[in-house]
């Protein structure tokens, strides 16, 4: 009830039947009390730190995944739970359609540009950014890319997860 998912999708995602956003495995783990990236934890390690190699990344579905944006999440496989998701952005596609690339989640969201040039819009307001440019915001209000250009543009996604810190309190 609290993932305000049905038994049949739970189900279908925790059999691998069917890929879901983001947001839902934020969902899943918010109503389980759990963090996000323990969905992706495997075996018991006692690990305080765990490196990722760039060959060894996970590939996450997003709801942006089926509109050409991929994910890589660059922290997974912690025995402890984090306070934020870090992943690496990555849209390849030409040209997006804004319509489509609407986001809103719980909790801030931290972007940084690496590669291309893209603007993005929080709200009313839309912010050119080209790499080294930082946008922080306010993630439960709608943001997504506008426009690329000089593709592919790669930007690190920083998202909070609220939800866990104020079950711990």
């Amino acid at each position: 009830d609290e993932s305000r998912l049905t038994k049949g999708q739970l189900s279908k995602i925790e059999n691998g039947k069917v890929s879901c956003p983001i947001s839902t495995l934020t969902r899943i783990a918010s109503a389980l009390g759990i963090h996000v990236s323990s969905l992706f934890h495997f075996g018991d390690t006692e690990a305080k730190a765990v490196l990722v190699k760039k060959k060894d990344r996970k590939e996450i579905v997003g709801r942006g995944s089926k509109i050409g944006h991929s994910y890589e999440s660059l922290a997974f496989g912690l025995s402890f739970e984090k306070d934020f998701e870090p992943y690496l952005m990555i849209i390849e596609e030409k040209k997006i359609d804004p319509a489509k690339n609407v986001f809103k989640h719980p909790g801030h969201e931290f972007l940084f540009m690496l590669d291309g040039k893209m603007t993005y819009r929080h709200g009313g307001n839309t912010y050119a950014m080209e790499p080294g440019d930082s946008l922080f915001f306010d993630g439960t209000v709608e943001h997504g890319p506008v426009s690329v250009r000089n593709t592919p543009v790669r930007f690190l996604s920083v998202i909070s997860v609220p939800s866990l810190n104020l079950r711990r309190s």
